[in-house]
């Protein structure tokens, strides 16, 4: 009787063959069809410094998204493929742009992002499609602003760096990256040479010459503006002058001196933005055509103006040489 009773006991635990439970196995045909579709993807998470001028390659890939930081709110988002690629902004994350592909097949097209401060983004966005295995996937792609004279850095790039930016920047877009690594610059209200302006005029800016070279016949010239003010200030693009000193102009009161200016053909220029907060700083880079010989008198001067004093620029005197080369 005890040998039945240990026997019927066994049985209900499950030993017997109807009873036990069933373990699933790899080769079920319920999981193993969506254990074949699966592809790897090598998640990248990458910072990128905020430029005017360069170009971001984004990898994109369908059933994933991309998360764009900026470090600024956005105001505006363009796609130029809106059927196949879908972009995402939201008033309740004001730095933040979500993009992914709308199509399973390859599709290529381009993204531009416009942030409150004036400054643009543009970025290419390339998805390989859903069947491409092994593929690189930006997952998180982080902007960062160059490093002001707030925070500790090093006054010039690194001979590696610099190198490497030389494959694909041109030497005025070195030039503005070299700016944007002094700590440091110089800054100066200039002068205004009394033009147009009250002696009592408070400069909202104050700005630094930088690095100043010739390439090609042209020289390169790199500044950097400060809002020194309170209040929001937009910054024209920068003008070179060539100006002198002319006759005196004699009236009742006192006597004036006449200053004669000539502009210098721009060639181009860069400016990573154009509305400076309180307190913000913005590099610039300048190229153009040295005239080639000038009086004694005569002065080559870099104008900065903001859009509401354009009557009292800053003028830096630049070299009529460029000291480096």
């Amino acid at each position: 009787m005890r040998w039945n009773c240990i026997l019927s006991f066994l049985l209900l635990a499950g030993l017997t063959p109807g009873l036990a439970q069933q373990v699933p196995s790899a080769s079920d045909p319920k999981l193993g069809s969506a254990h074949h579709q699966v592809r790897s993807v090598e998640a990248l998470i990458s910072e990128v410094s905020l430029s005017q001028g360069t170009v971001t390659t984004l990898h994109l890939r369908p059933l994933f998204t991309t998360t764009i930081r900026l470090p600024d709110a956005v105001s505006s988002v363009a796609v130029g493929a809106p059927t196949l690629f879908a972009v995402e902004h939201s008033d309740d994350e004001p730095r933040l742009v979500f993009v992914k592909p709308s199509t399973n097949q390859p599709a290529e097209s381009n993204l531009v992002i416009a942030m409150r401060s004036g400054q643009e983004i543009s970025l290419h966005l390339i998805s390989d499609g859903k069947e491409a295995r092994d593929a690189a996937v930006d997952f998180v792609v982080d902007y960062k602003p160059p490093q002001s004279f707030l925070i500790g850095s090093s006054d010039m790039l690194s001979p590696v760096s610099t190198a490497v930016k030389a494959k694909h920047l041109s030497p005025l877009d070195i030039a503005l990256a070299r700016e944007s690594h002094v700590a440091t610059p110089n800054w100066s209200t200039g002068g205004n040479d009394n033009r147009h302006s009250s002696k009592h005029a408070i400069q909202s800016i104050q700005a630094a010459l930088g690095e100043i070279t010739e390439h090609d016949g042209n020289m390169l010239v790199a500044y950097s503006v400060w809002n020194r003010s309170d209040q929001w200030v937009e910054v024209l693009p920068p003008q070179i002058q060539m100006s002198s000193p002319g006759n005196e102009i004699k009236s009742k009161s006192k006597k004036k001196h006449k200053i004669m200016a000539e502009q210098v053909p721009i060639a181009d220029y860069r400016m990573q933005g154009r509305k400076l907060a309180p307190g913000e700083r913005v590099d610039g880079a300048v190229e153009f055509a040295r005239p080639a010989f000038k009086q004694s008198h005569e002065r080559l001067k870099l104008q900065i103006a903001t859009a509401s004093s354009v009557d009292i620029p800053i003028l830096l005197p630049v070299p009529f040489v460029a000291p480096t080369n």
